[in-house]
């Protein structure tokens, strides 16, 4: 199995930018992690007159599918291929983590491109997947690992939301630039913060930015490159020097 190698990716993802602007039709590819939609939103670019979202299910998704299409197409009605079980153990006491629901699915011959996120809660699982398999893994996904498993469809709406711990800091910032906000938000200099910005590895709610002056306001996510990920809760008044109170939650990857 393992992940394809970015040769592959390539071929796959320029594949839909050509199909979906030879049939004039929006067409969707299989799961990408966050790499690949890098690599997808560069092939963008060879296509003028295409366009392309990306979309895993939930809002802070982390793998999604590309759904490309001709500009002028971008009103036209489209349902992402996407479904979403809940596997929940049928012993209550049985604490399964990621791996174990990512293996047990595997395990049944499907490939990892065909699998969004995962999101695991004390109780059960919910999955992101492609609807073609949906079927497939309601009928024989009857354990994860030793422990016998229940598997229903549920609305991707129904999603568990996922619990993310984090750490809160609130501070001040002399403006609301994403250079200024990142920083605080990752422990790094401002000066240090705006090089990495313009090296695109800094996205922000999930759009790469390659300004560190963007303005930043609150609710949005800033999501960087090795550093992780943070959410600007709250945006404050004044403070006697004229800098800006903000308080932001960074999370801690589990």
């Amino acid at each position: 199995m393992g992940d394809f190698n970015e040769k592959q990716v390539e071929a796959r993802i320029r594949d839909i930018f050509t199909i979906a602007q030879k049939n004039r039709e929006k067409k969707a590819s299989n799961f990408l992690d966050p790499a690949q939609q890098q690599i997808a939103q560069d092939i963008a670019k060879d296509f003028p007159g295409m366009s392309f979202y990306f979309d895993g299910g939930h809002e802070e998704a982390e793998r999604k599918i590309l759904v490309a299409y001709p500009e002028d197409l971008s009103d036209e009605p489209f349902k992402a291929p996407l479904g979403a079980l809940r596997i929940t153990p049928k012993d209550p006491d049985e604490y399964l983590g990621h791996r174990d629901y990512l293996g047990a699915i595997l395990g049944l011959g499907i490939s990892r491109e065909k699998l969004g996120d995962i999101l695991v809660s004390k109780m059960s699982a919910d999955v992101i997947v492609k609807q073609e398999i949906m079927e497939y893994i309601g009928l024989n996904l009857i354990k994860v690992g030793s422990v016998p498993v229940s598997v229903e469809e549920i609305s991707l709406k129904e999603l568990l939301q996922p619990e993310r711990s984090y750490k809160e800091i609130t501070s001040t910032v002399a403006s609301l630039r994403l250079d200024a906000v990142a920083g605080l938000a990752f422990g790094i200099s401002r000066s240090k913060m705006a090089p990495f910005i313009k090296g695109e590895n800094v996205r922000l709610n999930f759009k790469v930015v390659k300004d560190p002056a963007a303005p930043v306001k609150e609710g949005d996510v800033i999501s960087a490159n090795r550093l992780g990920r943070a959410k600007v809760v709250e945006v404050g008044g004044q403070s006697k020097k004229g800098r800006t109170y903000v308080k932001v939650h960074k999370y801690v990857s589990r």
